[in-house]
């Protein structure tokens, strides 16, 4: 609830925000027409048409984000995500949750931030109408698989990359599935020479010899 309550409120203010840059564009346009209405420099004439076009084109940007936002915060649209953590869980727990965020990435980046060593690999994102259904759905198929079965609300499960892939194919289609489990910082840690504290009690032992 807490984490539903902080993604309604940065949606809001993702929402004011969007709707000043709304303002702004149609501000722009009108000035912009109202100086076409009255110049007769052919040069001026298709600079302004140019950029009444240009603005026309961010304007309609601005709407669709608008809708999407609206989208998320009245109804049960959202994105499902699929996210693993070699170093953190190895290579057969992932967690599966959703998120109401215009960039579900920032879930994931938030995630992975302070709560775990290395960062989440994104697998898959799936947007629904219905990201909360989908979200019970997958984790009732894979209830059996949950690595806490205490708490319900810890959504890590054991399954496998080919298992999760025909299971996203099998209730969306459409939804994209990267297999590659990157762990780019796992890996990097994994080959780099770092001096652990073992390290200096060795030395300080060896100073006092």
């Amino acid at each position: 609830m807490r984490e539903e309550a902080e993604e309604r409120k940065i949606l809001e203010q993702q929402r004011k925000k969007i709707e000043q840059e709304e303002s702004k564009y149609q501000t722009e346009i009108e000035k912009a027409k109202e100086v076409l209405a009255i110049t007769t420099d052919d040069k001026q004439i298709e600079d302004l048409q140019r950029k009444i076009l240009e603005l026309q084109g961010q304007l309609s940007d601005v709407a669709i984000k608008k809708e999407e936002i609206s989208q998320l915060q009245n109804g049960k649209a959202g994105n499902v995500y699929i996210i693993s953590n070699l170093g953190s869980f190895g290579d057969n727990v992932f967690k599966i949750g959703m998120t109401r965020r215009l960039n579900p990435q920032d879930r994931v980046d938030e995630l992975g931030s302070a709560s775990v060593p290395f960062r989440f690999d994104v697998h898959s994102f799936i947007f629904s109408d219905d990201a909360v259904g989908l979200e019970s759905r997958l984790h009732s198929i894979l209830n059996n698989q949950r690595v806490n079965k205490v708490n319900l609300r810890k959504e890590f499960f054991y399954a496998t990359l080919e298992e999760l892939e025909s299971l996203v194919s099998e209730l969306d289609p459409t939804a994209e599935f990267n297999k590659t489990m990157i762990a780019e910082e796992f890996h990097q840690s994994q080959s780099t020479d770092v001096p652990y504290i073992s390290d200096y009690v060795d030395q300080f032992s060896d100073d006092d010899e």
